[in-house]
């Protein structure tokens, strides 16, 4: 018998997609962490259901940013490494489909990611870099020419390098640019050569591999893409970056906060009133930071798809700026609703159905995913530029 069309994966609406590849992270999640192990399974998925590359259509089909953080925050809920992995992906997929103008080399990624759906990763850091937008990482071109290069970089850290099917890598065009003059090179995975890797041995996120080693890409010319490093990660990978990872944040947060309200209502009659009634404002205060989070989640990413892609330095501002927040605000909740629970949320899923072991750890993440002094200090040198309050448009 003939299959149905509307029955493959990537023709049935985006919800069912996106709940058919959660279903299977949350199956898989306590085995990843505990593990500490790739998302083998939820990846798999996430290729079959086709939610990896920008469907092919007028305009590009590229994902929005709302499209974004609704399926970081689902995954998130379901399993964070899966969550955090599909965010960060999206930050390099999207840097390569928004570009303004492609090389052939880059738009023969593109036309057939829909079919193949590969996994990009980040190859941004680098040791001894005091940014990723500073780099001794440069491009040597092959002696026999053809527009052949070669690159070498100490990687600090690149999550999931290990699985990916590609990377965008920073470095300079050449050994004459400054350190600051960043370029950015799509490398396919085969192009890659990976030495010295350090394994990641985290507290949390355990599946996102995020190790670190040095590296040597043999790619072409052509894969540099058309914006700088700089214009791209203002434009889109810090924007959408930043949206995608607290949304995956928001998610853990409403992960232990769903176990602590099944555990709050089979505990309300064994508990003494003083008791009952701290732990029900805790529980209240959970919800709250969730609520106003999901808020400014969602205001930000329908502000970034108004700009239509181009991202003022007040937008990168107030993204940095949630990315902080949320940060914080979730941790907060998630914390809360481990008081709400009590000791059973301290132990491992083995000893206790309400543990929050797992999002305790993955939430601690967020405070040191980026160098919150760095970020800081990215905002407070795009806050010497003039601004204008949003308060007066209303004045017409």
């Amino acid at each position: 018998m003939a299959e149905d069309p509307k029955d493959t994966p990537e023709l049935l609406p985006l919800r069912e997609r996106l709940a058919a590849v959660v279903q299977t992270a949350r199956a898989h999640a306590q085995d990843v962490d505990a593990e500490g192990r790739f998302p083998a399974e939820a990846v798999a998925a996430l290729k079959r259901h086709r939610l990896l590359a920008p469907e092919p259509a007028p305009g590009g089909g590229l994902w929005t940013a709302p499209q974004i953080v609704a399926v970081a925050h689902a995954l998130g809920q379901a399993c964070a490494s899966t969550g955090m992995i599909w965010a960060m992906h999206q930050g390099q997929i999207q840097a390569v489909a928004r570009q303004p103008k492609t090389a052939t080399a880059v738009q023969d990624f593109l036309d057939t990611a829909w079919e193949t759906q590969p996994l990009v990763a980040s190859l941004m850091s680098e040791v001894g870099a005091a940014s990723p937008r500073e780099s001794r990482a440069h491009c040597r071109e092959d002696p026999d020419g053809d527009g052949a290069v070669t690159i070498d970089k100490n990687v600090s850290v690149s999550s999931y390098l290990q699985q990916a099917d590609a990377g965008l890598l920073v470095a300079r065009r050449s050994a004459e640019d400054a350190v600051t003059e960043q370029a950015v090179v799509l490398v396919l995975r085969k192009e890659l050569t990976i030495a010295q890797w350090r394994d990641w041995q985290a507290l949390g996120m355990r599946g996102t591999g995020s190790g670190g080693g040095r590296v040597r890409a043999r790619t072409h010319r052509d894969r540099i893409l058309e914006e700088s490093f700089s214009e791209v990660s203002a434009r889109v990978i810090m924007p959408l970056s930043n949206l995608g990872w607290a949304a995956c944040w928001l998610g853990i947060a409403e992960s232990a906060f769903v176990v602590a309200q099944d555990a709050f209502r089979r505990q309300q009659g064994r508990t003494a009133p003083d008791v009952l009634t701290a732990k029900t404002m805790r529980l209240g205060r959970a919800s709250d930071t969730i609520d106003e989070l999901t808020e400014q989640i969602h205001f930000l990413a329908e502000q970034y798809e108004q700009a239509r892609g181009e991202a003022s330095d007040a937008l990168v501002r107030r993204s940095n700026a949630l990315r902080l927040t949320a940060a914080a605000r979730a941790n907060d909740s998630v914390l809360d609703s481990f008081q709400v629970i009590g000791v059973d949320a301290y132990r491992e899923p083995s000893a206790s159905k309400w543990s929050l072991s797992r999002q305790i750890r993955d939430v601690l993440s967020a405070r040191v995913m980026i160098s919150e002094d760095r970020i800081r200090l990215g905002s407070g040198q795009l806050a010497q530029l003039p601004r204008t309050s949003g308060l007066q448009d209303a004045l017409g």
